[in-house]
């Protein structure tokens, strides 16, 4: 039976409060880690095989280690309870348990392809009577699985349970090996999963790359919880990262910590320094809206203080002297000289804007001239296609006179043509 499961149930509905004498650890063959169960048997010997009662059933594991007074080693759970040694038939069922777990596994997975259910069969197994198949499947959403009960049912006879696990679950049946080198904490030694965040990311100053902070699972590993209480007592009290400091008169950026090595960096466009994190925290002030000058720009050597703003320097106002080198940094910086720009632009003088309005009026008059002329041709083309129009009738008629073999049809009413004609004779 799966680890995972077994966890989940592994408190029963009715607490046994029977006190055994000895504890004992046993393995199940699919299981990473022991399990203690309360026996009266005293000459149990390590790899013995054994039948316990779990909140599942009756399984089939193996001894771990001698069994322990409970006197010395009081449980702090109610233990389930030893039954007694596994026989040579209790060893041939559970054998002949993995084939026919494997045969249900496969019939499980027809049926679900049949229905077309979104799951992931993971795991069939049997308990050791028979009695009883647990499957366990990974979906994303929840499964309506009502229908693959009653065909599962008509085709197995028997107790079925359908358990739906995580991303985190499937990683500790499957197992796996991390980033360490070393086995998934979840299949080796993890009794039940921490909430991770990437908050504690943050505090261990670590890259914000979800790929890289991602274990086998792809969820946040969970090492990053062990030394997350550290982190915050070793980074208490220090500047953010990026952020910028005055250290000994001048101003830096802070680029890197390690709080391990006890080591810091911070630069500006001159030159970086590597000091003790002590020393960040204590001579290193944190100034906030300050911008730092680019690698290679060079700062000016004497800027004029301005007496009413003195941490804003100027040109127009107070007497020159040298600034501290925090100042200097500050006046070489991007915003600064657009500001000292945009103060120092000259005028335009009221000439040239007086000059733009005629300009303005000739593009008006060249653009109300384009309209007429183009309404003009408009108005050309339009009497010389009347004209047209009306010249092709008298044409045809010319034709008709003229020429004996040319007959002109006419859709007139007999009464306008005796009128014509009429008119004609007159």
């Amino acid at each position: 039976m799966s680890e995972a499961v077994r966890e989940q149930t592994e408190q029963p509905e009715k607490i046994d409060n029977t006190i055994y004498p000895f504890v004992v650890p046993v393995k199940f063959h699919n299981s990473t880690r022991p399990y203690s169960f309360g026996t009266d048997m005293e000459d149990l010997a390590q790899g013995d095989k054994v039948i316990v009662e779990t909140a599942q059933g009756v399984e089939l594991g193996e001894c771990q280690a001698v069994p322990l007074s409970t006197e010395k080693f009081p449980p702090r759970m109610p233990l389930k309870p030893v039954l007694r040694r596994a026989s040579a038939a209790d060893r041939e069922a559970h054998e002949r348990n993995f084939k026919l777990a494997e045969e249900a596994f496969k019939i499980c997975e027809e049926e679900i392809a049949a229905l077309d259910l979104k799951m992931n069969l993971q795991s069939a197994d049997y308990t050791l009577d028979r009695s009883k198949i647990l499957f366990i499947y990974v979906a994303d959403q929840r499964v309506d699985f009502r229908e693959l009960l009653r065909r599962l049912n008509a085709r197995l006879h028997c107790k079925i349970e359908l358990r739906q696990i995580g991303e985190r679950d499937k990683a500790r049946m499957v197992g796996g090996i991390g980033m360490c080198g070393m086995e998934c904490c979840c299949s080796r030694f993890k009794n039940h999963f921490d909430v991770i965040s990437i908050n504690m990311a943050k505090n261990q100053l670590l890259a914000l790359n979800i790929e890289k902070l991602s274990g086998m699972c792809g969820k946040l590993m969970c090492c990053l919880k062990y030394e997350d209480d550290d982190y915050k007592i070793l980074t208490e009290g220090l500047p953010k990262m990026g952020a910028h400091v005055e250290y000994e008169g001048e101003m830096y950026r802070v680029t890197s910590m390690n709080v391990m090595t006890n080591e810091a960096r911070i630069e500006n466009a001159e030159t970086f320094q590597i000091i003790t994190i002590d020393d960040l925290k204590t001579k290193a002030e944190v100034r906030k809206g300050v911008t730092l000058a680019k690698r290679g720009s060079r700062a000016p050597k004497q800027v004029i203080r301005n007496t009413a703003h003195p941490n804003q320097p100027a040109e127009r106002a107070g007497k020159p002297e040298e600034l501290s080198p925090a100042e200097l940094s500050f006046a070489a910086s991007p915003a600064f000289k657009a500001r000292e720009q945009s103060a120092n632009r000259p005028a335009r003088p009221v000439k040239e804007r007086k000059q733009e309005k005629p300009q303005n009026g000739e593009k008006r008059q060249a653009n109300a001239q384009q309209k007429k002329n183009a309404n003009n041709q408009q108005a050309n083309n339009r009497s010389r296609r009347n004209q047209n129009q009306n010249r092709q009738p008298n044409k045809l008629k010319e034709e008709a006179r003229n020429n004996p073999n040319v007959t002109v049809r006419s859709f007139k009413s007999s009464r306008t043509r005796a009128a014509e004609a009429k008119g004609e004779t007159k």
